[in-house]
Formats: structure tokens, sequence, C-alpha cells
């Protein structure tokens, strides 16, 4: 047996093994017959467990207590969302990632998840990377027709699968029809940002338009581990907010149960934080990591809030070295004495490049101000970084890390690209997360 086959059966033998001490008159099975002949490992996801078997002969088999319906996730090549009541025995037979059926006792509610998963997918919503060009380009007016004919065609196949399986769940019913809901929620109140990005123009947005957010409930408890009902809530704070504090406080307000307002607002805070530091929600963020009742999120919230602390605005800069195109190492103690405004980019990102033309110009137009502009680009393929450099053709201090795993990244926490940040002319830090080159011109003109 190979290494990897053994360290997965250890897995799952340790995992069935607790599980057997908790198995009582009720449970649910989860059986299948795998053709992948690469797979080896079979992963079952409970909102509280993972359990893992290794697949023998093509075959794997779960078995878990229950005491309630619920949503599970299977993990062969694909992850597999199934649907299971107590004493319920689904059969899954699996081809590969697109192809596998559904029998046994109890499978009926899954084989809809099944059939909405195609439909999804013919609809063209199943890629959250892809937007409909046509859809979200059209007028207002369009959109929501073609929106609610989206939604009676999802609407229309529960109740076509009701109607042959009229003794599927009432709570899985009543459920996957307040998810198309939560569908069409979700795409009106993409619609404005989509349309903008791709028409170049504003939406005309009636005075009503967002009247659907009355419909959204804030304490749907049996949604609450869905993306659909997530991402209602999160647009819903942000669209009645302008700052994090604001949303933090609506939050706690809107969403009574504690579990589910600390799992959103510290999805919040760690996005936040990756993107723009502690600054002006420092005192904020220790407040939530105080009451955060997760140890594992108290923990890694806590851990980024170190990290960024020590970057916060009067903090003495942490100084490099790293190579400019001439191979010379070059230090940030260089330029005491003088404000530093450093670009962090790559090569390949297209928000980086977007801002060269404004940073080119940004440069060459304040080159006699006492700031020296730094670009350090964090590319292994140097020939690539050196024939950008041609084609900006930067009033610049070019740098460039050879990758990502370079001390500055860490000491910067430059984990997204792009990333500015502005130094004063003793060293100390002005802007850990300053403005891009389009939008920062002011305040560098101010510099004497």
């Amino acid at each position: 047996m190979h290494m990897k086959a053994r360290i997965y059966l250890i897995i799952s033998i340790c995992i069935l093994v607790f599980g057997c001490n908790r198995i009582g008159k009720k449970h649910f099975i989860v059986s299948g017959t795998v053709n992948d002949m690469e797979l080896s490992v079979a992963m079952l996801r409970t909102n509280d467990s993972i359990y893992v078997d290794t697949i023998e002969n093509g075959k794997f088999l779960f078995s878990i207590p229950t005491s309630s319906e619920k949503y599970i996730d299977l993990k062969l090549g694909s992850i597999i969302t199934l649907y299971v009541k107590p004493n319920d025995s689904v059969f899954v037979n699996y081809t590969d990632r697109y192809n596998y059926s559904l029998s046994g006792k109890g499978f009926e509610e899954s084989e809809l998840l099944y059939k909405k998963e195609q439909l999804i997918k013919m609809l063209g919503f199943h890629d959250p990377r892809k937007i409909d060009i046509a859809l979200f380009s059209s007028d207002t007016k369009v959109f929501k027709t073609k929106i609610d004919s989206i939604k009676q065609c999802r609407i229309k196949q529960i109740e076509d699968f009701k109607g042959l399986h009229p003794n599927i769940s009432d709570s899985f019913y009543k459920i996957e029809k307040e998810l198309v809901d939560y569908f069409v929620i979700n795409q009106l109140f993409l619609f404005p940002e989509f349309h903008k990005i791709l028409t170049k123009s504003e939406a005309d947005l009636s005075d009503d338009y967002y009247g659907f957010t009355k419909d959204i409930k804030p304490d749907r408890k049996e949604l609450y581990s869905f993306h659909e009902y997530k991402s209602a809530i999160n647009s819903l704070l942000k669209l009645q907010t302008e700052t994090m504090s604001e949303k933090y406080h609506l939050a706690k307000k809107l969403l009574t149960d504690r579990d589910f307002f600390e799992e959103m607002m510290y999805r919040d805070f760690r996005s936040y934080i990756r993107f723009h530091g502690i600054d002006n929600i420092d005192t904020l963020c220790v407040e939530f990591i105080n009451e955060l009742g997760d140890s594992k999120r108290k923990k890694i919230l806590k851990d980024k809030y170190d990290g960024w602390k020590r970057l916060a605005k009067g903090e003495e800069a942490p100084d490099f070295e790293i190579k400019d195109e001439k191979g010379s190492i070059v230090h940030l103690s260089d330029f005491k004495g003088k404000y530093v405004y450093i670009d962090c980019w790559n090569t390949h990102c297209g928000p980086c490049i977007a801002e060269m033309p404004a940073m080119k110009k940004l440069s060459d137009d304040l080159a006699n101000k006492n700031i020296v502009f730094v670009s350090i680009c964090s590319d292994r393929n140097t020939e690539r970084w050196l024939s950008k450099l041609r084609e900006f053709d930067l009033n610049a201090v070019n740098l460039c890390t050879g990758g990502v795993r370079h001390d500055f990244f860490n000491d910067y926490n430059a984990k997204a690209f792009p990333r500015y940040i502005l130094i004063d002319d003793q060293g100390l830090i002005i802007d850990a997360t300053a403005d891009k080159p389009s939008v920062i011109r002011e305040e560098l003109e101010k510099i004497k």
C-alpha cells in the first residue's frame, strides 16, 4: 500500500472509530462505487464534522449518526452536495466529476440538487468568475424581466420535481425555493456595479429599485450555511452603511444569532485587514477580537492584527535590501531624508499594469519634489520584468525581489497586489496601504 493510502487509512480508521462510539438509533448511510481508479479516498463533510473513508475495490461507505435532516458535501473527484434525513441510505455511482447517478432510500432530494446544478450551469451562473455580459449590459427594465424569467425557470424545476416526488422533505422544499429568492436578490445587488463595468455608464435605477431588500430576513437560521444567503446579508449591510464601524454595529443589531454574526464579521475583518491594514478600525478590531468566541478565529485575527500594528502610522518602516535592474543592492535606509512612495506590483497583475501610466506621470511631474518613487516587482522572471520596465519607462528606483517569498513582503504584509506604501523623510510610516497613483497626487503634491 502506498504511503499516501496508508495515511488516509489511518485517518479514516480514527474518524470512523470515533464516530462509532456516537452512533445511536438514527443515522444515515452514504455509499457508492467509483469508476475512477486514481481516486483512493472519499471524504464527507457535515456542518460540524469531516469523515474520511479509503476507497477499496472502487467502493466506499459512510454511516453517520444524525438526529436531523441536513445538507452534506461528498468529495470524490469533485464535491457533490447531498441532502440526507435520518435512516436514509443514498447510493452514488460516480463516473467522473461531470457524471454520476443517485439511487437508494431518500435519494430524491439529492437528485434535485444534481438537476439544479445542471440547470444553473445551463443558465450560465455556475462560474462566479464569469459575467453574463448580455444580461448585465441590459437596461434596468430588461434586466429585471430576464432575471424574473430565470427565477420562474428555477421555481418550475422545483415544483415539477415535487409533482413527481410528492414525498420529498417539506423543509428541503421550502429551503430550495427560498434559495432561489436569494439568488435573485444577489443578482439585483450585483446589477448596478456590473452594468457600470460593462457599459461604462451608471444604470438607470428607479427610486424604489432597492425595494427588494425588504424581503431579506436576517434571522433565517436554516439558511446560515448557504452562500446565497450570506452574500445577500453582506450586500444589505454594505448598502446601508459607509464605514466598517457602521457595518459592524448594524450587523450586531440585525444578526441576533451570535455565531452567525461572528462568522460574517470575521470574514469582513479578515478581508479589510488584508487590503487596508488596521488604520481607521484599530479600536473596533480589538473589540471584535476580544468578543470572538471561536478560539481559532480569535488567534488568526489577532495574528493578523499584530502583523499590521507594527505598520501603523508613525511606526518605523522596516528596512529592506532588494536588487535593482543593474544587480546593485538597494536599501530603504538609502533614502533617509526623503519621502518614499512604494509601488508593489507584478507583471501578471492587471490592476497593477492599469496604474502604470498614472505612476509614470506622477513620478515625472513630481521629480523635483523631496520624494523618491520606488517600484518593487515580485516577478521571478527578471527578463519579463525588464521588458515591462522598458515599456513603462518609470522615473523611479526599480527593484525586483525574484518572488513573493522575499522578506519584504512579510515585513510589509504585502500579500495582494497592487499595494502602495508611503513613508516620510524620517523613515516612519505615513500609510502602509496608501492610495494608488491615480488618486494620491494631491497628497504628494503637498510634500515640500
